[in-house]
């Protein structure tokens, strides 16, 4: 794969390449330093999807979604699926401190069912459920998985298939998140040629951003394995 420069588009594709689980884990992998690379926009989290009283009471919509971009690139080796994150953030935040301060994270998106429209400010519905990839500075580098059907039902499978790696350097954060294609737990199942779409979400833990309070991308995007 050739270099190429960040863009902002509509679809974003996992390009097939032959490497080991272990190199595309590494933040410094080659594969990672000629993957193209897209720019996701992200906005706050509207108030009025806020299902806490207290949240609602306390902050100011223009106090939430500090984290405006996240780049992402994506690869995968025709059984697992990978994914490079970076966002800029001016310290690395790894645990709960006080009520303002809380753990940085970011959360990839993906709608359970391919057939029917799917809202991404609301998490889903019943009909319409969602999966995400949780990751948190404090779980030790194993994400959640998740399953929504509506704001704040967003409940952890028992076990999670997902893994990651991650470093906060020069006031940037990297996360590799990875997957098998098929997994045990409830989750979405993924096969190279397929087409799904994707969103993401982002917290920055600094501005006591946690649960619904954080940055979001506002649409899905779509989202191929080549």
């Amino acid at each position: 794969m050739a270099e190429n420069a960040t863009t902002t588009v509509e679809k974003i594709v996992a390009e097939r390449v032959s490497a080991s689980r272990e190199e595309l884990l590494k933040l410094d992998s080659p594969v990672w330093a000629s993957a193209k690379e897209y720019a996701l926009d992200t906005a706050a989290t509207p108030l009025a999807n806020q299902p806490s009283p207290y949240i609602k009471a306390t902050r100011e919509e223009k106090d939430i979604g500090k984290i405006t971009r996240v780049n992402i690139k994506s690869v995968h080796n025709g059984k697992e699926i990978f994914f490079y994150l970076k966002w800029k953030t001016p310290e690395a935040n790894l645990s709960i401190g006080d009520l303002s301060t809380f753990p940085d994270g970011v959360s990839l998106l993906f709608p359970m069912k391919d057939d029917v429209d799917t809202p991404i400010k609301e998490m889903g519905t019943q009909d319409a459920p969602t999966n995400s990839w949780y990751w948190r500075a404090d779980f030790d580098n194993k994400p959640k998985n998740q399953i929504a059907q509506g704001l704040s039902t967003s409940l952890y499978t028992e076990n999670s298939s997902i893994i990651a790696n991650s470093e906060w350097k020069n006031g940037e954060w990297k996360v590799v998140m990875a997957r098998a294609f098929e997994v045990p737990e409830e989750a979405i199942k993924l096969a190279a040629g397929k087409k799904k779409s994707i969103g993401i979400a982002a917290w920055e833990g600094s501005a006591g951003e946690r649960g619904g309070v954080k940055a979001f991308s506002k649409e899905w995007r779509d989202f191929v394995l080549a």
